[in-house]
Protein backbone atom coordinates (compact mmCIF):
# COMPACT_ATOMS: atom_id res chain seq x y z
CA UNK A 1 0.00 0.00 0.00
CA UNK A 2 1.46 3.67 -0.89
CA UNK A 3 1.03 6.00 1.56
CA UNK A 4 1.65 9.23 -0.88
CA UNK A 5 -0.91 9.32 -4.02
CA UNK A 6 -0.38 12.03 -6.54
CA UNK A 7 -3.73 13.27 -7.71
CA UNK A 8 -3.57 14.50 -11.32
CA UNK A 9 -7.19 16.02 -12.68
CA UNK A 10 -7.86 18.35 -15.53
CA UNK A 11 -8.10 21.14 -13.36
CA UNK A 12 -5.72 20.32 -10.56
CA UNK A 13 -2.79 18.16 -8.86
CA UNK A 14 -1.92 17.36 -5.65
CA UNK A 15 -0.54 14.98 -2.79
CA UNK A 16 -2.70 13.05 -0.88
CA UNK A 17 -1.43 12.21 2.29
CA UNK A 18 -2.61 9.76 5.76
CA UNK A 19 -4.39 12.17 8.03
CA UNK A 20 -1.97 11.05 11.20
CA UNK A 21 1.68 11.84 9.06
CA UNK A 22 2.07 15.03 11.43
CA UNK A 23 1.69 13.26 14.49
CA UNK A 24 4.65 11.16 13.23
CA UNK A 25 6.66 13.85 12.25
CA UNK A 26 5.88 16.41 15.54
CA UNK A 27 4.34 13.83 17.83
CA UNK A 28 1.48 13.67 19.76
CA UNK A 29 0.63 17.05 21.61
CA UNK A 30 -1.71 17.37 24.71
CA UNK A 31 -5.39 16.90 24.28
CA UNK A 32 -7.32 19.67 23.46
CA UNK A 33 -11.33 17.89 23.59
CA UNK A 34 -13.41 15.71 25.81
CA UNK A 35 -14.14 13.05 23.21
CA UNK A 36 -12.14 9.92 23.98
CA UNK A 37 -10.39 8.27 21.43
CA UNK A 38 -9.81 4.86 23.34
CA UNK A 39 -6.00 6.09 23.80
CA UNK A 40 -6.07 4.04 26.80
CA UNK A 41 -6.83 0.50 25.39
CA UNK A 42 -3.97 0.97 22.50
CA UNK A 43 -1.74 1.98 25.97
CA UNK A 44 -2.52 -0.90 27.50
CA UNK A 45 -1.84 -3.32 24.47
CA UNK A 46 1.30 -1.49 23.55
CA UNK A 47 2.60 -1.80 27.10
CA UNK A 48 1.79 -5.39 27.11
CA UNK A 49 3.45 -6.05 23.97
CA UNK A 50 6.47 -4.82 25.70
CA UNK A 51 5.72 -6.32 29.05
CA UNK A 52 6.11 -3.02 30.41
CA UNK A 53 3.70 -2.92 33.86
CA UNK A 54 4.87 -3.38 37.21
CA UNK A 55 2.00 -4.39 38.66
CA UNK A 56 0.74 -8.19 39.01
CA UNK A 57 -3.46 -8.05 38.64
CA UNK A 58 -5.16 -6.67 35.93
CA UNK A 59 -6.43 -3.87 38.06
CA UNK A 60 -3.65 -2.67 38.19
CA UNK A 61 -2.35 -2.93 35.08
CA UNK A 62 -5.14 -0.99 33.51
CA UNK A 63 -4.21 1.76 36.17
CA UNK A 64 -0.91 1.66 34.96
CA UNK A 65 -2.35 2.50 31.36
CA UNK A 66 -4.58 5.35 32.50
CA UNK A 67 -1.84 6.55 34.30
CA UNK A 68 0.40 6.79 31.17
CA UNK A 69 -2.36 7.63 28.74
CA UNK A 70 -3.58 10.72 31.89
CA UNK A 71 0.27 11.74 31.21
CA UNK A 72 0.27 11.89 27.60
CA UNK A 73 -3.31 13.49 27.40
CA UNK A 74 -2.01 16.28 29.55
CA UNK A 75 1.72 16.63 28.46
CA UNK A 76 2.13 15.13 25.12
CA UNK A 77 4.19 12.25 24.32
CA UNK A 78 8.20 12.34 24.70
CA UNK A 79 8.96 13.38 20.83
CA UNK A 80 6.69 15.97 20.94
CA UNK A 81 7.84 17.28 24.80
CA UNK A 82 11.36 16.79 23.18
CA UNK A 83 10.54 18.67 20.06
CA UNK A 84 12.01 16.62 18.03
CA UNK A 85 11.02 16.59 14.37
CA UNK A 86 11.23 13.46 12.04
CA UNK A 87 11.03 13.99 8.80
CA UNK A 88 8.10 12.05 6.98
CA UNK A 89 6.86 13.89 4.08
CA UNK A 90 7.83 17.23 3.87
CA UNK A 91 10.96 16.95 2.11
CA UNK A 92 8.57 14.20 -0.58
CA UNK A 93 5.72 16.89 -0.52
CA UNK A 94 8.48 19.66 -1.79
CA UNK A 95 9.73 17.86 -4.46
CA UNK A 96 6.59 16.82 -5.59
CA UNK A 97 5.22 20.53 -5.65
CA UNK A 98 8.31 21.36 -7.39
CA UNK A 99 7.68 18.31 -10.39
CA UNK A 100 4.32 19.89 -10.65
CA UNK A 101 5.17 23.02 -11.24
CA UNK A 102 8.09 21.94 -13.58
CA UNK A 103 5.16 20.17 -15.64
CA UNK A 104 2.15 22.65 -15.28
CA UNK A 105 4.45 26.13 -15.43
CA UNK A 106 4.40 26.07 -19.14
CA UNK A 107 0.65 25.43 -19.20
CA UNK A 108 0.64 28.01 -16.90
CA UNK A 109 2.53 30.61 -18.20
CA UNK A 110 0.91 30.12 -22.00
CA UNK A 111 -2.69 30.90 -20.20
CA UNK A 112 -1.67 33.66 -18.89
CA UNK A 113 0.08 35.18 -22.04
CA UNK A 114 -3.08 34.11 -23.86
CA UNK A 115 -5.25 36.38 -21.54
CA UNK A 116 -3.16 39.30 -21.42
Amino acid sequence: MRQFLIEETKTSSGILVPFWLPVVERGRGPRRNTKDHGLVKKIYAWMQRRNLFRAVTEKGKWAEARSVTWYINKYGNKQFRSKVFIDVYRTERQKTIEKINQKYGIFIGRITTEIL
